[in-house]
């Protein structure tokens, strides 16, 4: 039987947007005669979602340190490539890319999925990291597909030597049936933001900006792991309140005022996706990796790296009612066009096929 190979670097604690779009894509692929092998890093073996996928499907695991150039890699991509009938390579998050196409069947469609921050990561890597990712896309890169969630990165892939009329841009898509809408009537006044990554997410803008409110009555809830809490901790502000991560984020957009997404790069955020669809006015960073929402209503932009910008538009939404129903309504329909599992599905297989 046909098979397509999901490549995954991604071994987070919940499975989020992302794996719920690769079960939603295998449900189309099966419906064109095509099984799906997946292959994770080792330590997404414990994770409840990858033993949930490895119950109906064959899972590989891979290392993860020095990836790209571990023998063991490469005999691992050997042993499925001699294992399946692998027809469709599809590598997520860049880590298996050089490893997987290398290996690859000669026939085989080859796919590299830009998920992350490109250039951030190239301008802040090491001259040898530099060097392998310049290796990357300019070389192996040349036997593949290449899918971008952000018009910039795609961009700058091809700046390393990826051949233009092999890049494509994809957005992501969102799961909306796990996003609940409530009316801002049932919301507290608070501004969420994510702050997974303090850098890039802008923690640091946040707290800065707590300087410039004009009030002292507006509370930011920065959701975040050790590395949040800490930096949280050892530049305490009042205002800014730190919330572990939870299960149901409906419970946090359910809460929120408003959605604070100040971040100094992206690729395409699923949180401010959901936050949108959840019906949170939405203060955002004029990122090129954020101009998409610029079609969407109730999206209020402000330079990045700004924290005096950033505490003026807070200030404004926050002495506003912001809530539109025909807004909110705008929007969900929008989203579900383009940016829903199904939307994100149908179009990759267009790519499967034609490309």
């Amino acid at each position: 039987m046909n098979t397509i190979l999901q490549v995954c670097a991604f071994g987070a604690p919940n499975p989020g947007n992302f794996i719920a779009s690769l079960l939603s894509l295998q449900a189309k692929m099966e419906k064109h005669g095509y099984k799906t092998v997946y292959a994770f890093p080792e330590k997404a073996r414990e994770k409840e979602w990858c033993q949930l996928i490895a119950e109906n499907n064959r899972v590989y695991f891979l290392p993860e340190a020095k990836a790209r150039i571990l023998p063991k890699t490469y005999q691992i991509f050997k042993q499925i490539y001699k294992e399946n009938q692998i027809k469709i390579i599809h590598s997520h998050f860049e880590l298996y890319d050089i490893p997987a196409t290398v290996m690859a069947p000669k026939s085989a469609k080859i796919f590299w999925h830009l998920h992350d921050a490109l250039e951030e990561n190239y301008r802040k890597g090491t001259r040898s990291r530099k060097f392998l990712t310049k290796i990357q896309y300019g070389f192996f890169g040349k036997k593949a597909v290449l899918l971008s969630v952000s018009k910039a990165h795609a961009h700058f892939a091809e700046t390393l030597g990826f051949p233009k009329n092999q890049i494509y841009y994809l957005p992501n898509g969102i799961n909306t049936d796990r996003i609940i809408h409530i009316d801002q009537k049932n919301r507290t006044s608070d501004f969420l933001m994510f702050g997974w990554d303090v850098q890039r997410k802008g923690v640091d803008l946040a707290i800065e900006a707590m300087h410039y409110l004009k009030t002292d009555q507006i509370r930011i809830v920065v959701v975040g792991e050790s590395e949040c809490k800490r930096y949280l901790e050892d530049n305490a502000v009042p205002g800014i309140a730190y919330q572990e991560p939870v299960a149901d984020v409906n419970e946090l957009y359910s809460k929120a005022k408003a959605f604070l997404h100040i971040s100094r790069a992206e690729g395409l955020s699923y949180a401010l996706l959901e936050a949108i669809y959840a019906g949170l006015p939405v203060i955002c960073s004029d990122i090129p990796e954020n101009q998409f929402a610029r079609k969407f209503r109730g999206i209020y932009f402000v330079k990045n790296e700004d924290p005096i910008g950033i505490a003026h538009t807070i200030d404004d939404v926050n002495s506003q009612k912001l809530y539109s129903k025909e807004n909110a309504d705008y929007n969900r329909s929008l989203i579900e066009k383009q940016y829903s599992l199904n939307a994100w599905g149908t179009n990759l297989l267009k790519f499967y096929l034609d490309c």
